[in-house]
């Protein structure tokens, strides 16, 4: 887990820095796809426990580089609770294919194949994916974890996801969506979408005595989000 990485990422959505593609799908795009092939989830790669209100940040800088340890040390503790539990990225999977086959597509899950990192480092590469389908969905997840904002007195989910369409010949983007639920993130263009009230702690202690619990609550997340593509992808 990159938590630099993760935390300068949050700090940009936080800031209202972070923008993302929003592509809605065409109907006349909808129209010609029958069939999807939805590549392998990877498992989530940036787990992130962040309390923005803890006690610590009262005392300016100095307490704010000691909630930024707090927090370190709180996401290692729970990216090894979900490390227990590798099916994550399997449920997000299967809730797609299942949305995907109620909106009427034929669904085949390709687990051989993958994007490569693009040549300018800042996105991916589809070229080298071939498949027997119309089109390429490739779902993977941002950020993953629990959030107590500044104003807030409990912990709730926050789950980032992205969704890509393409067209698997031209490999020209037909859909992109980049989803946040739960924690509401200051970021331009995606969509937000509120994770059930059930799954909130009142404090890290709390989370953690009830690990099962919690991971329930980022598997609501993705369903929610499973939901919400199938409804972005239905044929009009």
């Amino acid at each position: 887990m990159k938590i630099k990485t993760v935390t300068a990422l949050f700090s940009l959505a936080l800031a209202g820095c972070a923008s993302v593609p929003n592509i809605e799908m065409q109907h006349a795009s909808a129209s010609s796809i029958k069939r999807i092939a939805l590549l392998k989830t990877p498992p989530p790669q940036n787990v992130l426990v962040m309390n923005m209100g803890g006690g610590a940040m009262a005392f300016g800088a100095v307490g704010g580089l000691i909630q930024g340890g707090v927090n370190a040390d709180h996401s290692k503790q729970f990216a090894a609770v979900l490390a227990k539990y590798p099916a994550l990225s399997e449920t997000v999977m299967t809730e797609v294919e299942r949305s995907l086959k109620a909106d009427g597509y034929d669904v085949i899950v390709v687990r051989d194949q993958a994007p490569k990192l693009a040549a300018d480092g800042k996105g991916d590469d589809y070229s080298a994916v071939h498949v027997d389908a119309d089109a390429i969905l490739s779902v993977w997840f941002g950020v993953v974890g629990y959030v107590s904002g500044g104003f807030s007195v409990h912990y709730e989910p926050s789950v980032l996801v992205k969704a890509r369409l393409l067209d698997a010949k031209t490999k020209k983007d037909i859909y992109f969506k980049t989803f946040c639920v739960g924690y509401k993130m200051k970021i331009e263009n995606a969509v937000m979408l509120p994770a059930d009230t059930r799954f909130r702690f009142g404090s890290f202690d709390d989370l953690m005595a009830h690990a099962e619990e919690a991971v329930a609550g980022l598997v609501s997340c993705e369903e929610l989000t499973a939901n919400r593509i199938g409804w972005d992808l239905r044929a009009q």
